[in-house]
This record gives C-alpha cells, structure tokens and sequence, in this order.
C-alpha cells in the first residue's frame, strides 16, 4: 500500500519491455501490433517516458492511443495505493498532464469522453 519507492517504480516499469520480448519475433500481424504497444505505451509526447525515452512522432500510433486509454483506467480504477478517481476527476487529471499526450489523439479522446466513462462504468464489475 502507498506510493511506489524509486526500486519499486523501477520494477514495475519493466512491464513494457518484458511484454515486448513475450512477443517478440511473432508472424502475427496482431501481435506484433502488441508487442509495439507493450512496449511503447508508457513512452510520452514530450519525450519523458519509458522504456525508449520516445518523443512526438517516434511513437507509433498504437502506443499513443493504447498510452491515454491506459491513464484513464489506471485514474478510474482502484489500486493497491490509491483509490479510484470519478470520470470527471481523471479527467481533470488528465488535462494537467497534455504534454504526454499526442494532441490529435488527446482531442479524440475528449471528442468521446462520454462513451469512454459508459464503457468504463459498464465493464467495471467485470474487472473487479
């Protein structure tokens, strides 16, 4: 419980590169579509995020989209150290924090806030 400790943060940004080597070198166009978004969904617009440090462009299309839709779960959903922000809080959250965000995408995303907290909502019994 509670924030993460810099040895902790570490560890648990791994996820992306392990992901990626999982599906590393598959014929499958779906999974190397999944290999590119485990690895590059945590990597922001203006170049501060893991595990490549990829900025703007660098990103492909698929870990930019996967990156917001991934925030918002993680605003709206509880977790071991925090609890779950409401639809228009992560919201809030996330208009302090467009600099990790491709903005075309970003703007889709508002474009459709509505049916993202609809399809959250219904499909929260579902993960719990």
């Amino acid at each position: 419980k509670g924030r993460h400790t810099v040895d902790e943060f570490e560890i648990m940004k791994t996820h992306t590169t392990i992901g990626g080597a999982i599906l590393r070198d598959s014929d499958s166009e779906i999974l190397a579509t999944a290999q590119e978004i485990a690895l590059t969904h945590h990597e922001s617009w203006n170049g501060t995020g893991y595990p490549l440090g990829l900025k703007g462009t660098e990103i492909p299309i698929s870990g930019r989209i996967v990156h917001i839709a991934d925030i918002y779960d993680a605003l709206r959903s509880k977790r071991p150290y925090k609890e779950p922000f409401d639809h228009e809080s992560a919201l809030s959250i996330m208009d302090t924090e467009t600099y990790r965000f491709d903005p075309a995408v970003y703007k889709a995303f508002v474009d459709c806030k509505d049916e993202f907290k609809r399809l959250f909502d219904e499909h929260q019994e579902e993960a719990i």
